[in-house]
């Protein structure tokens, strides 16, 4: 028979699925309050908590549970320790955890959690070699647990053991749909120079799930191969999924300027600029842009901008030479990329540029 507050909790969890979150919150902690002491629907709470990001409240409940659990048995005390071992993972006390779970591995035990754990926690120490030794002890102990499984695939493709990887994940049911599984397959073949393949992959994992790091992979290896209208099209689509993806819109606007579409280039540079981050780096590809289409007053507002963010920057005074090179005035393009050249002596192309410049009026 359903226990009463099982029926009180499953009501709180559809809220909070549904999105109602507040009223949600408010049951689960009515609940708390309510069924003080009762230790099965407290340890459930721990894992809803924990789960919401709410770690605080899950480790104030486990230490209550464990001021509580005196005379209870060892396997109690060992889920609360695993518990908490885990939370503190989460609250970034890695040392703390690492030494519960080593004192548990010490003392003897068959839990994989113990093992996916340390592995999980010697990875965030940087100790890559330790952690997958780890997770293949817990993969030894839970063969069917897929997340350990894909975990220590991924660990393998990083430590460039593709053959490794690939049999771990074809051995997870979601190999061929789970967009997290062809992402890390499509970075695997991108790495390896199989661009076709990790395009493919790509796609399919966007196809699957619209992630921005799949829009952007399959956007990225489009435009790297010279497939622009793909290119194109992921990038376009990752734009609208996450309009702050600043990253995707220089790549969108070049893909375009590629195909042709000027104007829509021009136009994706400018949304992006709107955005008023990494602004030095997108008002340089933008006014590349500008400076060829001979669009003077697009590039005088860009240089204006460049040099509210830095009036000394060697940037500005290159793209100030390079729009007084492309109207014809020849002599404030040389003091402008003088200016350039006193501070960086090989600032992208300005010492061929000012060379070039003074033979030409020399020879006059």
């Amino acid at each position: 028979m359903e226990q009463k507050w099982q029926k009180r909790l499953n009501q709180a969890l559809a809220l909070l699925e549904a999105g109602e979150i507040a009223g949600g919150l408010e049951g689960l902690e009515e609940l708390k309050e309510e069924y003080s002491g009762n230790t099965e629907l407290e340890m459930q709470l721990v894992t809803i908590y924990h789960e919401l990001g709410h770690h605080e409240t899950a480790l104030a409940i486990l230490d209550k549970l464990e001021a509580q659990c005196g005379g209870q048995s060892e396997e109690a005390w060992h889920e609360i320790a695993v518990y908490r071992a885990s939370l503190y993972i989460d609250l970034d006390r890695l040392q703390e955890a690492m030494d519960i779970l080593l004192a548990i591995k010490e003392g003897g035990t068959d839990d994989y959690r113990v093992y996916a754990l340390l592995g999980e926690v010697f990875l965030l120490e940087g100790l890559e070699e330790v952690a997958i030794r780890y997770l293949e002890r817990a993969a030894e102990l839970a063969p069917d647990n897929e997340e350990v499984q894909y975990l220590l695939g991924k660990l393998y493709a990083e430590q460039g053991e593709s053959g490794r990887a690939m049999e771990k994940w074809q051995a997870l049911k979601r190999f061929e749909d789970d967009a997290a599984i062809l992402l890390e397959r499509a970075r695997m073949a991108a790495r390896q120079g199989e661009f076709e393949t990790a395009l493919a992959l790509y796609e399919k994992a966007a196809e699957s799930e619209e992630v921005p790091e799949a829009l952007y992979g399959a956007g990225m290896i489009a435009y790297q191969t010279g497939n622009w209208q793909r290119a194109v099209r992921s990038l376009a689509r990752l734009i609208e999924v996450d309009p702050d993806y600043v990253v995707a819109y220089p790549l969108l606007a070049e893909a375009l300027w590629k195909l042709n579409m000027r104007e829509q280039a021009l136009v994706i540079y400018e949304r992006a600029l709107a955005l008023h981050v990494e602004e030095e780096e997108l008002l340089c590809g933008y006014l590349r842009l500008v400076v060829t289409m001979e669009e003077w007053a697009r590039a005088e507002n860009a240089l204006s901008r460049l040099y509210k963010l830095d009036e000394e920057a060697a940037a500005y005074w290159y793209w100030r030479g390079r729009v007084a090179e492309a109207k014809g005035d020849k002599e404030e393009a040389l003091l402008s990329y003088e200016r350039v050249l006193s501070t960086e002596d090989e600032f992208w192309d300005t010492r061929q540029r000012y060379e070039g410049l003074r033979q030409q009026i020399n020879g006059q």
